[in-house]
């Protein structure tokens, strides 16, 4: 079953295609033309009637009817003899499909992934095979704190890639700081979901010795602050809930609501910036 680190970075990709033409082309993986455009599509594949193949991400590259080039754009947080497999499988599919070069990139967080996702992967046809291009974490660029606003996807795969490192999460963070509050939240939260788990426990440091970090959620509670009233910091919780797209059921919003501990809020300020469900909040 798909992750919630596997969906954020499918989502990701999808959301700016050019990344990932960006990612193989800084690591010297695949040579294309300059100015080609780049487009996500939502296509069910397969390889026979009762058989669906869905590859999490496919691109062209160049005009849609005649495409330069397709990319299948895996996400892979482990090496796995089933995707192995399946890779070759969805290869030939979009070729029959599209009648073009395919190529298959394969973006992992570690590189002991990115070295299982760079071998050769063959087929039962003996002399057919698939070699991905690989990405990982060498193959993904440190972005400074000055390079974030440039490009904020690529600074969430740096936090991926790079955020167990001193200081790299703190510098990525405070970047997105300069974006506005909307994004950042939306960018804090993809950031969360990519860590490695030593840099996800980096960046609840983070969150633990700042009032709110979030830019969206200090925004927002620094609202409910100047009111000077807990209704107002309890209005702001609920304004960043909705915004993550978090809903409380009626027992978590009467919880929320009857609460006069600023402390408490100020708590759950701080986590319903990172949580995934809204139960989180209160565990």
């Amino acid at each position: 079953m798909p992750t919630t680190q596997h969906d954020s970075l499918n989502q990701l990709f999808r959301e700016r295609p050019q990344l990932a033409l960006d990612l193989v082309r800084r690591a010297k993986l695949l040579e294309v033309p300059d100015g080609l455009p780049v487009r996500a599509h939502q296509l069910e594949l397969s390889d026979r009637v009762s058989k669906e193949l869905r590859p999490d991400l496919l691109l062209t590259l160049g005009p849609e009817r005649e495409p330069y080039a397709a990319l299948i754009v895996e996400m892979q947080l482990q090496p796995s003899e089933a995707k192995a497999r399946q890779l070759p499988r969805y290869a030939a599919a979009v070729w029959l499909h599209l009648d073009c070069p395919v190529h298959v990139v394969v973006v992992c967080p570690d590189r002991r992934t990115a070295r299982w996702a760079a071998t050769r992967m063959p087929t039962e046809l003996e002399t057919l095979y698939v070699e991905p291009l690989a990405i990982g974490p060498d193959d993904i660029p440190l972005v400074t704190r000055a390079q974030v606003a440039d490009n904020p996807e690529l600074a969430t795969l740096s936090l991926m890639a790079h955020g167990a490192d001193p200081g790299v999460a703190e510098d990525i963070l405070d970047g997105f700081d300069g974006l506005p509050v909307e994004h950042a939240a939306y960018y804090y939260q993809y950031a969360f979901h990519f860590a490695a788990e030593s840099a996800k426990h980096r960046l609840e440091q983070v969150v633990k010795t700042k009032p709110v970090f979030s830019p969206f959620a200090r925004e927002h509670f620094g609202e409910g602050v100047a009111v000077g009233e807990t209704q107002g910091e309890i209005k702001s919780l609920l304004t960043i809930l909705d915004a993550r797209g978090l809903t409380l059921d009626d027992r978590q919003r009467e919880t929320v609501t009857a609460c006069t501990d600023s402390a408490q809020i100020l708590e759950w300020v701080r986590r319903a910036a990172v949580v995934d469900e809204a139960a989180e909040l209160f565990v």
